[in-house]
């Protein structure tokens, strides 16, 4: 199964513009950990017809990188798994 999410803008409120790349960074590295973890735990994603999705703000724990990125994976992996992460 392959899985791609397309993420057309990422906005970050309050995060400095050189700390904007990490925070995608780690986003993408957390959405590939939940990818892979749906497919080895043998979870399916309900079919979806729309061509776009929005997702909520994240509530990330601290203001790191790490951290933000992690947040936002999980705000858009909700979106789109239906609240499994």
């Amino acid at each position: 199964m392959t899985i791609e999410i397309v993420v057309d803008e990422l906005v970050l409120r309050g995060v400095p513009n050189e700390r904007a790349h990490e925070v995608a960074e780690a986003m993408k590295v957390r959405l590939a950990a939940l990818g892979e973890d749906s497919a080895q735990g043998g979870a399916a994603l309900a079919a979806r017809d729309e061509a776009f999705r929005r997702a909520p703000d994240a509530q990330p724990e601290s203001a790191s990188a790490a951290a933000l990125g992690e947040a936002v994976a999980g705000s858009v992996w909700n979106a789109v798994g239906g609240g499994r992460s």
